[in-house]
């Protein structure tokens, strides 16, 4: 009774917390909308829709928090009851290979069994109906489904252990405990399990194994996706030597970014000498992380120090072809060379056999860059046949053939050894014959050129390309690393462009050899990015592209195993599903074709559901270890048993008790704040998700009939109200289905529907007096705009949430209405935002088309109106635009004479002229242009020196300045903050600028690109 009570008093605080920080502001279902639809059996589309009696045959029943609250608790202790029930009979289908680890383990201490009883956490789901499954079996505990579909779907059977001898010890680090407790979050302890959260590090099934467990639309969301929550009591802790245990439960509570967890669990069970434990981790981690060739290698690696050939071979068949590294199938073939021993072939049955590896090796990673040593291996390993090369048997030229073929394969494709292969094809060609080795050599010579220079582009742009085959998630954008991770998806990018930019000139000549190189280079990536979509994306749309249909399929199902929650790769292979099936024919065309299109959207839901679920969990973990972390201390108005009692409290209280409280609070309020917004992101992405698959249904099966065998889209929008976490978005969406492809009057009563579970959602008001407008139901629309905007008004921090309704309207009534209510209209706007200017209001009436026709000021005068303003010129004076440049330094001791100042030139101290060609301005015209000059020297200086003349030019700006002022775009270049030019003018002419410079420091020059004081962009 205890626990009840404990469990009701969190119940309550949570829920005080959470209608103190508001419900989603009206973007999420409220608990009202999530009672609603747990009685879906009162809410039929397919009758509601054509019936109008049943409009309101489904209200929204008012119920209390403290009802909501024992209705939660006592569906706790009937979870808890049927737990220790069935917890006595374990399913058989328990994952057979953490039975196997833990059986073979040989630990005296046994990890603690799961807790039967955990509190279930109801805020935020929509239940089912309480029927449970539609045939009335009994729903099973959370979490046990997704075991019982595990095992189904694996593979791995029990068996004996395979080492009969003793491995040597493998030195490894060993796995800190505290740091461990700590990575996670713990204060001291590290939890045994993550409450509630699925054991999903075993969890992963092949694409079309999966979706059969995952097409289920009429499933309840509890019965199949969310765990139970315990908030009540704390995990129990590990013991400190349990190391096994404490990497397990991280493995389980992170399986995807935990990575060295990983890592040090196969390390723990090799370093204790357990291969049949670390064999298991290896499957599990392998079946996660199918492209981590690192591991692949010691996978392999040790059973064949167990001598374990036949596990090596499945090992290579599971492996080669999936993963393009040179490592991998480096170990691949001195394998083959150890089980094929030359020395002692004497039927040449060996030899054989490695050379059919090395072509097959050569076939598939041959274009990598790094891939040289496997071709210098491969002509050693040809020069050591049988055969005299320059010999005149048959045998003899047959090798010479092959080895020519092989130099001229390798020389084609840059790698690191490029040049070394073809000293050795010179020196070959050469040695057999001058003549013919000219020739060949002649003729393969571009190609190795082209090669050589490709190879040194490639080490250029791949220079800082980190190339592992061990992914790790992206940090998010603002955290650390997140730099990092974007600037080596950049590197990739770059190596694909330069391969589709075809520097080796494959495209005319050979283009299968051009797309080979650009697939290789695409799976190199996705080894690195598996968890970044865009990049599983973009090769499946090259295959796609390129008539490479089989290769895009694989790209985009390994995608979606890699990122089950990506709605890019969802959407993506849903619809080349739904177009690959467009030729289907038979009677049941729309089912089979609705069921194949549905497979990637439930697997995307299913995931994200799935997030949501464990983000829950993590709050409430997260709150229940705050709570741990601070002391316990009793309100100050909590009664005491005496008064002794109670004034002895006071005087022991300490007096930063309230600060304790503070603190505790903002952590807590930070918590539930950062889980708030994780749940609001991908509620809205489940329901755009929801939201695709109905188009998709509706262009597959029509509209359909609910329970139906073409359930069309009215039954993906059942089915999505059913499962829950649902913005209003959804129900816009079907509605404006109904409307625009049926003209359905369906439509509106999804309307009125949603307009009861979202009432303070603004963009769904909005929507909602759009259709109405447009179904000339204005009566309806002006009780919808009176009911929305007085329901935003009553709270100030939903006011300006009414502010686009009000624009909307206003512009409604203007372009339709009648005047007097467009000014009652604008009274009511001006009352309720006085911020917003009276003209700007009353200039709305009439825009249209982004026009505003009260702002234009037309040009009557152009004369008075246009007159062109007198800008401060920056061009240098007509005497000294042609002069040679000014020297500032001043040359000291000097064996020459002085230059002598003319006392007539006042501007400045001009060079000593040059000696030049005639003019060209002879004559007459000569003539003249001198003597204007002179009179405008004349009239600006007198006799004694003095400015004379009104008008008197700007003063020449220095080089310096002219320069800085020809660099600069013009004006129309800048798109954003201009300057004054004439402010810029005044600033550079006021400015004080040194007579003379350093000898040393160099004159500027004008960089390429700049001509006449304007930018040329782009050349």
């Amino acid at each position: 009774m205890g626990d009840i009570n404990a469990e009701l008093a969190l119940l309550d605080s949570m829920q005080a917390m959470n209608e103190a920080a508001g419900n989603f502001d009206g973007s999420l279902e409220e608990d009202d909308q999530q009672r609603e639809e747990a009685s879906s059996d009162e809410y039929d589309p397919s009758r509601s829709f054509n019936d109008p009696s049943n409009e309101n045959s489904s209200g929204i029943e008012q119920r209390s928090p403290q009802q909501d609250a024992h209705e939660n608790v006592a569906s706790v202790t009937q979870v808890a009851e049927l737990g220790s029930r069935q917890a006595q009979s374990p399913p058989s289908g328990e994952l057979v290979s953490s039975a196997h680890s833990q059986a073979s383990s040989g630990e005296t201490s046994q990890s603690p069994t799961r807790q039967a009883s955990q509190p279930i956490d109801h805020s935020h789901i929509v239940d089912e109906k309480p029927g449970g499954f539609e045939d009335g079996r009994e729903p099973p505990l959370a979490g046990e489904s997704g075991l019982l579909n595990v095992a189904q779907g694996s593979s791995y059977t029990p068996q004996r252990s395979l080492s009969h001898t003793p491995i040597n010890a493998y030195s490894s680090e060993d796995v800190s405990i505290q740091n461990a407790a700590h990575g996670q979050g713990a204060p001291d302890t590290v939890p045994n399990s993550v409450a509630g959260v699925p054991d999903v590090s075993s969890n992963d099934d092949s694409f079309s194994k999966s979706a059969q467990s995952l097409t289920a639309p009429n499933t309840s969301v509890n019965e199949q996706q969310y765990p139970t929550i315990s908030v009540g009591t704390a995990s129990k802790a590990r013991l400190p030597n349990d190391r096994v245990g404490i990497l397990e439960d991280r493995i389980k509570e992170d399986p995807r970014g935990d990575m060295d967890a990983w890592l040090s669990l196969i390390s723990e069970h090799r370093r204790r000498n357990k291969i049949d434990e670390a064999r298991t981790v290896y499957e599990r981690f392998l079946k996660r992380f199918p492209l981590a060739a690192e591991q692949w290698i010691a996978y392999a690696q040790m059973e064949l120090q167990n001598n374990e050939f036949y596990l090596v071979e499945q090992i290579f068949s599971k492996s080669l072809l999936t993963v393009p590294n040179v490592q991998l199938w480096s170990v691949y073939l001195d394998y083959v060379r150890r089980r094929n021993n030359l020395t002692t072939d004497s039927s040449g049955t060996a030899r054989q056999i490695v050379a059919q590896a090395y072509d097959f090796v050569l076939q598939n990673i041959g274009i990598d860059k790094d891939a040289g040593a496997i071709w210098q291996d491969h002509i050693r390993f040809i020069r050591s046949g049988p055969g005299t090369i320059g010999g005149n048997s048959w045998q003899d030229q047959q090798k010479m053939d092959l080895l020519r073929k092989t130099y001229q394969r390798a020389i084609c494709a840059p790698n690191q050894a490029v040049n070394a292969i073809w000293k050795e094809y010179d020196s070959f060609e050469m040695g057999l014959n001058k003549v013919t080795g000219r020739k060949f050599l002649q003729e393969k010579s571009p190609a190795y050129v082209s090669a050589r220079s490709s190879f040194t582009e490639l080490q250029n742009i791949t220079r800082d390309l980190v190339r592992t085959t061990l992914p790790r998630l992206p940090p998010a954008l603002g955290f650390e690393g997140d730099t990092e991770y974007l600037k080596q998806i950049e590197l990739w990018k770059k190596w694909i462009q330069w391969e589709k930019d075809d520097p080796l000139v494959l495209k005319e000549e050979d283009i299968s050899a051009y797309r080979a190189r650009i697939l290789y280079v695409f799976k190199q990536s996705v080894m690195a990015l598996s968890f970044w979509p865009e990049m599983w994306f973009e090769a499946a749309e090259f295959c796609f592209q390129n008539e490479l249909d089989k290769e895009g399929n694989e790209f985009i199902s390994q995608g979606i195993d890699m990122n089950p929650e990506s709605c890019l790769l969802a959407f993506k292979y849903a619809d080349w599903l739904e177009i690959q099936s467009l030729n289907d024919e038979g009677e049941d065309t729309a089912k089979r074709r609705g069921a194949i299109v549905r497979e990637p959207y439930d697997r995307v839901l299913d995931a994200l559901y799935e997030l949501i679920a464990k983000t829950k969990a993590r709050e409430a973990k997260d709150l229940a270890r705050i709570e741990e972390a601070f002391p316990h201390q009793v309100p100050i108005n909590q009664p005491r048993e005496n008064d002794e009692d109670a004034d002895a409290e006071d005087d022991f209280k300490d007096p930063e008790s309230s600060a304790y409280d503070a603190s505790k609070k903002a952590q807590k309020e930070a918590v539930q704040n950062g889980a708030l917004v994780q749940i609001r992101l991908l509620s809205r992405t489940v329901s755009f998700a929801w939201i695709a698959l109905m188009r998709a249904m509706r262009r597959i099966q029509g509209k359909g009939k609910v329970g139906d065998v073409v359930g069309g889209s009215r039954q993906i929008f059942t089915d999505a109200r059913k499962r829950g976490r649902l913005t209003s978005d959804v129900y816009v969406a079907s509605a404006l289905i109904e409307y625009h492809c049926y003209k359905d009057p369906a439509a509106t009563k999804i309307f009125e529907r949603g307009m009861k579970l979202f009432p303070e959602d603004e963009d769904f008001a909005l929507e909602y007096l759009k259709h109405l407008i447009a179904i000339n139901d204005i009566t309806n629309a002006r009780a919808v705009f009176e009911t929305t905007v007085n329901k935003l008004a009553q709270r100030a921090e939903t006011l300006q949430k009414a502010k686009p309704i009000y624009a909307f309207f206003h512009e409604y009534e203007s372009q339709y209405g009648e005047l007097s209510q467009v000014g009652k209209l604008e009274k009511r706007m001006s009352d309720l935002f006085p911020e917003d200017p009276q003209l700007q209001r009353f200039a709305r009436r009439f825009v249209g088309q982004g026009f505003d026709p009260t702002a234009i000021r037309p040009l009557i005068s152009p004369a008075t109106q246009a007159r062109p303003k007198a800008i401060l010129s920056i061009e240098p004076p007509e005497s000294v635009q042609n002069t040679p440049p000014v020297r500032f330094a001043q040359v000291a001791n000097s064996p020459k004479r002085p230059l002598p100042v003319d006392d007539s030139d006042t501007e400045m101290n001009r060079p000593r002229k040059l000696n030049r060609g005639e003019s060209p301005l002879k004559g007459a015209a000569g003539r003249r242009l001198d003597q204007q000059k002179r009179n405008r020297q004349r009239e600006m200086i007198d006799s004694q020196g003095q400015l004379v003349s009104a008008a008197v030019p700007p003063p020449a700006l220095p080089r310096e300045v002219l320069f800085l002022l020809s660099i600069i775009p013009r004006a129309e270049t800048y798109h954003a903050t201009r300057f004054k030019p004439e402010g810029m003018v005044r600033l550079l002419r006021d400015a004080h600028i040194p007579t003379s410079l350093p000898s040393s420091r160099p004159v500027p020059m004008i960089p390429p690109g700049h001509m006449n004081g304007s930018y040329q962009f782009g050349r």
